[in-house]
């Protein structure tokens, strides 16, 4: 493919043209009349041409431009290519996005994300962080089954309030509570059965019942 002859001075024209070489982000065009050029994506040609592709070209002087991808020869992934940073503005309206057969999101270094409420609904969730850190006002969570699995595991509350309906409570090795205070009300049955069992007091022990059994 040779280079094409120098443009015409005259206003721009418009040629339908078919994309039949790369070279970097210079694209070989072939004009109806069987002209041949290397031009390069015009800033506004979102879509990326490729090889086949029937394209919309502009000549002007010297100077050509690659304007839009009209057809596609066949089937294959689209992509669009903007360089630089880009900043969609929305003055009025919503922008919706619909994905057939999923999206897939690489931002990079950094994702920020800044809404007054937010909404999001899925069948099934994987999401794997090395480090998350969570600050808010309120949390509440509602679920039919929750499971919890740690390594180790740290919590602190100025306060905490649990109910259960039914608890079962398993420890492996030992455990260890300290408390300023400790207060328990059983309306039912109460009993420890240990292969030990000591009871310590600085003070005092009192033990009241209508009936006591030791032994």
């Amino acid at each position: 493919m040779h280079e094409a002859l120098q443009f015409l001075d005259q206003p721009a024209i418009l040629r339908h043209a078919r994309i039949n070489a790369v070279d970097g982000e210079r694209f070989g065009v072939v004009s109806a009349e069987g002209h041949r050029y290397w031009l390069k994506p015009a800033l506004g040609c979102l879509l990326q041409p490729a090889v086949g592709d029937c394209v919309l070209i502009s000549l002007s002087g010297d100077q050509g431009y690659v304007l839009s991808v009209l057809e596609r020869s066949q089937a294959q992934s689209s992509e669009l290519r903007v360089p630089g940073d880009l900043y969609l503005n929305l003055p009025m309206g919503a922008l919706n996005i619909q994905a057939r057969d999923g999206m897939a999101l690489d931002a990079g270094p950094s994702l920020k994300v800044e809404a007054q409420s937010s909404s999001a609904r899925f069948s099934k969730t994987e999401i794997s962080v090395d480090r998350l850190s969570v600050t808010g006002v309120r949390s509440d969570s509602h679920w039919q089954e929750l499971n919890e699995h740690a390594e180790r595991l740290s919590q602190q509350a100025t306060r905490h309030d649990a109910q259960y309906g039914d608890s079962r409570r398993q420890v492996q090795g030992h455990e260890d509570v300290h408390a300023g205070s400790l207060r328990q009300r059983i309306d039912g049955d109460w009993s420890v059965r240990g292969e030990t069992l000591d009871l310590f007091a600085d003070v005092a022990v009192a033990i009241d019942a209508q009936r006591i059994k030791l032994g």
